[in-house]
């Protein structure tokens, strides 16, 4: 889904593979291992970091489409704070644009040591979100990488990729709400591809309707809890505003491994917020 940690989602897969992020909590700072388990991600991405050693296949051309919701995306810029204990606070900002039947959205973040972007494109068509190509980049140290994924041809998946998903969900979860669908009990999924095209599940459920301040306005929310599937522990608490889909009222990470007992059990408890992200100025032409 989400990037929404600190410091670059791709990089757990050369940090794991250095060792960097395999050390105990005694080797190093407790901050590292915070950020370690995050998933290295100052981008946002939903679902995320990737995994490290992973050799999942790429999707199926039989894939279906990804959904879309009667609300049409509204360009916006917002900026972000993404605060993580021990570490710099680092600015996020993201964007979605339209340019005649095309919609842009993306993400960028940067800090001293790490900086990397996102960039979904997709159209709109009989009620599908139709990807017409992402591209990332992602530098750590001065170390990194570059991704680029062209439209799909006609025959092929046409799954969002994780910006334009978070387009998408956004969209979803209004209508799901007024049917009083994916709450607790039933919790829906999405699948998208990530940033090396492979297919991943987004799973989520509605927790309820809230109003919330934020960038000098007071929003519409919808509360959601949000985990890739097969990664059950690792949870974002995020509150859309479907008014604007893809944007972000605030995101808590939770790590429920934190509260786990020995047995492997939650025990009803619900672990502290080991990050988190503040909306702090919203540009618009929809008030």
């Amino acid at each position: 889904m989400t990037l929404p940690s600190s410091a670059l989602s791709h990089f757990s897969e050369s940090a794991a593979r250095r060792g960097v992020c395999t050390a105990t909590r005694a080797d190093r700072p407790s901050a590292w291992q915070r950020l370690c388990r995050a998933g290295l991600g100052a981008l946002l991405l939903l679902a995320g970091s990737a995994q490290a050693a992973s050799d999942e296949a790429a999707v199926s051309p039989d894939a279906p489409l990804a959904p879309v919701a009667s609300i049409a995306p509204v360009p916006f810029t917002a900026h972000y704070t993404l605060v993580l204990d021990g570490w710099p606070d680092v600015p996020i900002t993201q964007r979605v644009s339209q340019s005649g039947e095309l919609y842009i959205a993306s993400m960028e973040a940067s800090i001293k040591v790490a900086s990397g972007y996102e960039q979904g494109r997709f159209t709109l068509a009989e009620g599908r979100m139709l990807p017409e190509g992402y591209r990332s980049g992602y530098r750590l140290a001065g170390i990194g990488k570059d991704y680029n994924r062209e439209a799909p041809q006609a025959g092929n998946t046409r799954l969002p990729d994780r910006q334009s998903l978070l387009v998408l969900l956004s969209q979803q979860v209004d209508s799901q709400w007024s049917e009083q669908a994916c709450l607790a009990a039933t919790p829906c999924s999405l699948d998208y591809l990530d940033h090396k095209g492979r297919q991943r599940t987004l799973m989520y459920e509605i927790q309820g309707q809230e109003t919330r301040q934020a960038a000098q306005r007071t929003f519409r929310t919808l509360r959601i809890e949000a985990w890739r599937k097969h990664r059950e522990h690792k949870h974002y608490r995020i509150w859309l505003a479907p008014r604007w889909p893809g944007l972000m009222v605030g995101l808590d990470y939770l790590d429920y491994e934190d509260v786990m007992d020995k047995d492997g059990n939650r025990n009803g408890k619900v672990p502290p917020r080991s990050a988190h992200l503040t909306l702090n100025q919203l540009s618009s032409a929809r008030q």
